[in-house]
């Protein structure tokens, strides 16, 4: 297993983003992603960073919303249509005290506002189960707790969980079965975990296997995609969620994939982010790659 991921990721958590010369939210570059999600409406992908939404296309990357509503986003995911959900810090402009714990948006970013757990927590992992979007876990790094929702993020329990290898907050990754949304897995630096109650109580998985990402594919099936460490490297499929893995021959050389994301209505189409803010999409899931960003800049 290898060691020090999380003091990789730690060790590039600094943020710059340059924009281009002239006053609009245009922007060229970037250096840490947060998470990324295809949009709901079009081809293009919104990008989490430190310093606000950024949305992709094949014309220009630009920041979304006004300066107060581009917050240092933690946890990013699409629900459904305009809905956004998030956490994280607020931006140099917003009047928002910082965690900003639990934050929606109805108007594809544009616009935040918190709903739970304000000045509370940050959820450096906020994961919506794909079969129930009601159900959410996420991983609060500032106490190092386990948090669940069953109302779509606007009420939350703490989960008292035992048996994870050290703090809850070095959890690297985690997902919910589709179909069971107490099934969990969590990538650690030490193996794969499992949990059949929600998170309270956990078990060593795989010993010589990790995952520093994952991505169910759909809410009827027991697809899952991850970028896996260890014993296997690499991209990988599983049908059993997470029993037997197959390789989609993909890798990236002194790097993980943190985030993966799936086309809402097409899911030959992939998207990753890297830890060292590269970003490469396939549309026949695995066959073929292009690489949008390298190491935070656009690919022409």
């Amino acid at each position: 297993m290898k060691k020090g991921l999380m003091a990789s990721i730690i060790t590039l958590s600094l943020f710059v983003i340059s924009a281009c010369s002239n006053d609009t939210n245009q922007i060229d570059s970037f250096m840490h992603i947060h998470g990324l999600e295809y949009s709901q409406h079009d081809e293009s992908i919104f990008l989490a960073t430190h310093m606000g939404l950024i949305n992709l296309n094949e014309d220009s990357w630009e920041l979304v919303g006004e300066p107060e509503h581009q917050h240092d986003f933690m946890g990013y995911t699409i629900i459904d249509e305009d809905l956004m959900i998030s956490s994280g810090h607020p931006g140099a402009r917003s009047d928002y005290v910082d965690p900003l714990g639990v934050i929606i948006s109805n108007d594809s970013g544009e616009t935040w506002e918190p709903i739970a757990l304000y000045e509370e927590v940050d959820f450096h992992l906020l994961h919506v189960n794909e079969g129930n979007q009601e159900i959410m876990y996420g991983i609060d790094v500032y106490n190092s707790n386990l948090y669940r929702s069953n109302n779509g993020g606007y009420d939350w329990e703490m989960v008292d969980t035992t048996g994870l290898p050290g703090p809850v907050a070095s959890v690297l990754s985690l997902t919910s079965h589709p179909q069971s949304p107490d099934y969990l897995l969590a990538g650690t630096e030490t193996g794969l975990y499992e949990s059949s109650d929600g998170g309270q109580t956990w078990d060593l998985k795989e010993n010589n296997l990790s995952a520093s990402s994952f991505q169910t594919l759909d809410s009827d099936s027991e697809d899952l995609v991850a970028y896996l460490f260890g014993e296997k490297e690499g991209l990988y499929l599983s049908e059993d969620f997470g029993e037997t893995w197959a390789s989609l021959n993909f890798k990236v050389d002194d790097d993980y994939i943190m985030y993966i994301s799936t086309y809402p209505t097409d899911n030959q189409k992939l998207v990753l982010g890297s830890m060292k803010q590269s970003i490469y999409e396939t549309k026949d899931f695995g066959k073929t790659w292009d690489v949008l960003a390298e190491e935070g800049k656009r690919k022409n």
